[in-house]
């Protein structure tokens, strides 16, 4: 049995999903909310993600690879399946075997699904300059296609003040209205998490006025993470609730005196007397080395500081001075690495990295594990 485990609290991602929804619908009265859920659900398990939000009335889903839309597929073998890799050569059997949808992101891939007859959803870059089909391309050119929705990513979608996401909209409203022509029942798709928890979020004037559908394709917010840079931003500040909660086992429990050192390169010097809890995560499982000397576990009320540096397979945290004598931790007791009581974005934060990073780097022998009223 693992000494480190992942409780996935499936109730409040269900609040999460319809929470967004909410939000989503009140700009977009036909909006159908998609889930992103890539990268086994964002580190966390596609299967319980997938699943439950299934349940939820969720009824499209999208992923990074054929080979995670083949797992969707065997899950849930009614929805509606976007693969934002596109189409390749190596990768179009199994696309129209499983009945999945690419999103085509260049001419070539466009020219390579047109025989197919099949449905698809064309990737339009507006200024992100990563993948998609540029938006000063002549459109009217494509081959003949099957398409059901245009999507974009914005750029910046976390900075909720930022300007760039108009022209952004404004690029994705003339490629929308050239291909309407031609797909009059094309949905459209630009909005992230992010733009969902937006307040000055702006939806595109042509949908406003014709469009009868539109997905928001929820990601990061899905699972409990306040997705914009800036905290401050009111509308997601007291809305998500947390989904992941990573747990990590008590190994040992050690009485040390003044001078003691910690860890490979005995990187910290033990000041006092007290206890040292020597706690079974380290970076294989997913713990980031930077929170070595920095980071905190949470136990019983108790924020305790990781000394020394982070191994492969443990962590060690310091109990003194009042802590060291008032604490009960003892082997086999748990501690939360991240959760209700440390959020993931300060553990990020104190990483140098995003909770993107963190929920996707969790280690493969960490055990998942789910949880909710309906008794998952």
């Amino acid at each position: 049995m693992s000494s480190v485990r992942l409780q996935l609290n499936l109730d409040a991602l269900a609040e999460n999903f319809h929470q967004l929804r909410r939000r989503g619908a009140q700009s977009m009265p036909a909006n159908m909310s998609a889930a992103v859920v890539k990268a086994n659900g964002y580190g966390l398990g596609m299967q319980f993600v997938a699943s439950r939000l299934y349940q939820e009335g969720c009824r499209r889903f999208f992923v990074a690879t054929v080979a995670e839309g083949v797992q969707v597929r065997s899950l849930l073998p009614d929805v509606h399946i976007y693969v934002l890799a596109g189409a390749t050569r190596q990768t179009l059997d199994d696309l129209k075997t499983y009945q999945l949808t690419p999103v085509l992101n260049t001419r070539q891939q466009c020219e390579l699904w047109s025989p197919t007859r099949q449905a698809a959803a064309l990737h339009i870059d507006t200024g992100m300059h990563r993948l998609g089909m540029s938006w000063d391309d002549d459109l009217s050119q494509l081959p003949a296609l099957q398409l059901e929705l245009l999507m974009t990513h914005f750029a910046r979608a976390d900075e909720w003040s930022d300007t760039l996401r108009l022209q952004q909209t404004q690029r994705f409203d003339n490629c929308f209205a050239t291909l309407r022509e031609h797909h009059p029942d094309i949905l459209a798709s630009l909005n992230n998490s992010a733009a969902v928890l937006t307040d000055q979020v702006k939806t595109v004037a042509l949908l406003q006025s014709e469009q009868e559908g539109y997905v928001d394709r929820l990601g990061l917010g899905l699972y409990g993470v306040n997705p914009h840079t800036q905290t401050d931003t009111p509308a997601a500040k007291h809305l998500l609730a947390n989904v992941a909660t990573l747990e990590a086992e008590v190994m040992q429990v050690r009485r040390v005196s003044a001078g003691a050192t910690v860890g490979y390169g005995s990187t910290h010097c033990v000041s006092g007397s007290g206890r040292l809890v020597t706690i079974g995560a380290g970076y294989a499982d997913g713990v980031p080395r930077l929170l070595s000397n920095q980071g905190h576990v949470f136990f019983q009320g108790y924020r305790l500081p990781i000394v020394g540096r982070i191994s492969m397979d443990s962590l060690v945290v310091e109990l003194a001075d009042e802590t060291a004598m008032t604490c009960e931790i003892d082997e086999g007791d748990w501690v939360e690495i991240f959760g209700p009581h440390l959020s993931v974005e300060e553990v990020a934060s104190q990483a140098q990295t995003i909770a993107y990073e963190i929920f996707t780097g969790l280690g493969s022998r960490v055990q998942r594990l789910s949880y909710s009223q309906q008794g998952e």
